[in-house]
């Protein structure tokens, strides 16, 4: 039979704010020493993915004026419309791998088929990647990267735990939904974010042009995150985001805007799902997290993210809370749209730490070797920086507007050089 629900208001305020310039959707690589057998990806697609009612859905318009979209499930739905086969060059390179994801993160997804696909693209340094991407009206981003992560499997076939590596531990996400289901909470967040000073006007701000480009970091191992973590006193989010500023500053300082720009805000995407929870939908926050990018030195910028990162925490209104539970103060309407828009306009950058692994993962029998995890952009922002990892190691990935005088390659080699001042602040010996 054929099925049908309206789209929640949530879902809707998603599809409301897509642009040309931002398609709202989740994206990540995963990467894998050998070829995935195309196949067992079905297979494997099938069984995890497809028992979610949503990525067997499409959107239609209602058949009422003025009411929102319905989830429709027809009788037509085919997997060879998601998943699709492609295969570098012999010669090829991660910059045709780049190209790919460019196209990728840039194409809004037909509305004639679910929003979700995934890309298994060959000969990538003799190996595999697969490129998904899913559209935040399915599920929010938060929540994505935990079911392309559900994907994969332990070498003895187990699910793995999965961890969260953001701001998740600063505070309680009971506490943060309580205060937005407050009556009136929405227009106090407006207000609140309109009262804000914007981030200094710069060439890293203003509405993108859609034409993306993309470049990740090496490898680091989590070991040497973890000992940094242990001799400076600290917790590994905060080194990270030490090291996110730290080659931000040398981004801005190559640009000429230190030290005028020296306010650099990050929008930062915060999980409020509790283990129980439904995955699909909208149930998440975002945090306004100051950089110091005026800062220094290494334990300077450790000190002022543990600060601000403790005010946030000490303050449930402070998020932003979007999610959809039928309640009256979490109805998703206009004034949650201007929220997302006024968040995108005072602030520099989307940044995104993923949840992790506690284990290694096995796709179709071949381990994940490193992945990058980019959640929707739902604004004006240029600038969009992931950090993911695995069991045993973390990479950041940049995605930077062509509009932007920024440079992807240049951010992405000035992480690992941030990375080696965490092992020379922490007095590692080689």
């Amino acid at each position: 039979p054929l099925r049908e629900s309206t789209l929640t208001a949530a879902d809707h305020t998603w599809i409301r704010l897509q642009e040309t310039a931002s398609p709202m959707a989740s994206v990540a690589v995963l990467f894998f020493a050998r070829v995935l057998p195309i196949e067992e990806l079905k297979a494997l697609v099938e069984d995890r993915l497809m028992s979610y009612e949503r990525f067997r859905q499409r959107i239609l318009p209602s058949r009422l004026p003025r009411a929102r979209p319905r989830w429709h499930e027809g009788d037509d739905f085919a997997l060879d419309h998601h998943l699709f086969r492609s295969t570098l060059s012999p010669q090829g390179s991660a910059t045709d791998l780049e190209t790919l994801i460019r196209k990728l993160l840039s194409e809004p997804r037909s509305g004639d088929q679910p929003l979700w696909q995934l890309h298994l693209v060959e000969e990538v340094d003799g190996g595999s990647a697969l490129v998904v991407k899913i559209h935040q009206s399915v599920v929010d981003g938060t929540s994505a990267s935990r079911i392309i992560l559900g994907l994969g499997s332990t070498k003895e076939g187990d699910d793995s735990g999965i961890t969260s590596q953001g701001l998740e531990g600063r505070f309680r996400a009971e506490e943060v939904v309580e205060a937005a289901s407050q009556s009136g909470a929405t227009v106090r967040s407006l207000c609140r974010l309109i009262a804000q000073r914007s981030d200094t006007d710069s060439s890293l701000m203003g509405k993108p042009t859609n034409q993306r480009q993309v470049a990740w970091s090496q490898d680091f191992p989590l070991i040497r995150l973890r000992s940094f973590a242990t001799r400076l006193e600290t917790s590994e989010t905060e080194l990270l985001l030490a090291a996110v500023t730290a080659c931000l500053r040398q981004e801005l300082i190559r640009l000429d805007l230190l030290p005028e720009a020296t306010i650099l805000r990050a929008v930062v995407p915060c999980n409020l799902r509790g283990p129980e929870d439904d995955p699909l939908g909208s149930r998440f926050g975002l945090a306004v997290l100051p950089l110091p990018v005026g800062r220094t030195t290494v334990r300077s910028r450790i000190r002022k993210l543990r600060q601000d990162m403790d005010d946030l925490g000490s303050d449930p209104g402070s998020f932003a809370a979007f999610q959809d539970t039928g309640d009256p103060g979490f109805r998703m309407s206009h004034v949650e749209d201007q929220i997302a828009r006024q968040i995108a306009k005072k602030t520099t950058l989307l940044l995104s730490l993923a949840p992790l692994p506690t284990e290694p993962l096995y796709f179709c029998g071949q381990k994940l070797e490193h992945w990058l995890y980019w959640p929707a952009q739902a604004g004006l922002q240029k600038l969009c920086l992931g950090i993911s990892a695995t069991s045993d190691q973390l990479r950041l990935g940049v995605i930077v507007d062509t509009g932007s005088a920024a440079d992807p390659h240049r951010i992405a080699q000035a992480f690992d050089q941030a990375l080696a001042e965490l092992a020379a602040a922490s007095g590692e010996t080689t």
